[in-house]
């Protein structure tokens, strides 16, 4: 007979821990902002980024930092310029669209919310 080993206590809390992380730094819009103007332009500099979300220069640059630190974005020297692209766009995506399809569930009964999320939904494709 095959016996499924549990994971041990340990290792479940780290993957707890890891998950809620993750959800942490997701927590915040211009984050997810971020994520999606990389996704849909596959590299931005500090400069674009900054004028795509019109905030300072600093506050773009400390998002970046955070999502580099969590290995959600990578940068890549281009002469003077730093880009930024997606580590795993596919599977950050999956994330977000997850993340809408939970919120459109829930927030069912308006209609003019379902339109919003469908673009979303169809920009994350």
């Amino acid at each position: 007979m095959e016996t499924t080993s549990k994971p041990s206590k340990k290792i479940l809390d780290e993957q707890i821990n890891s998950v809620s992380n993750l959800f942490s730094i997701l927590s915040n819009p211009i984050r997810i902002k971020i994520l999606w103007l990389l996704k849909k332009k596959k590299h931005l500099n500090v400069h674009e980024l900054q004028n795509e979300l019109n905030i300072s220069q600093s506050n773009v640059s400390q998002h970046l930092a955070l999502l580099k630190t969590h290995k959600l974005v990578t940068e890549e020297r281009k002469g003077k310029e730093i880009h930024y692209r997606l580590v795993a766009s596919k599977k950050i995506s999956k994330v977000l669209a997850s993340a809408i399809h939970l919120i459109t569930y829930q927030l069912a009964a308006s209609s003019e919310v379902l339109s919003t999320y469908a673009e979303l939904l169809s920009f994350l494709g």
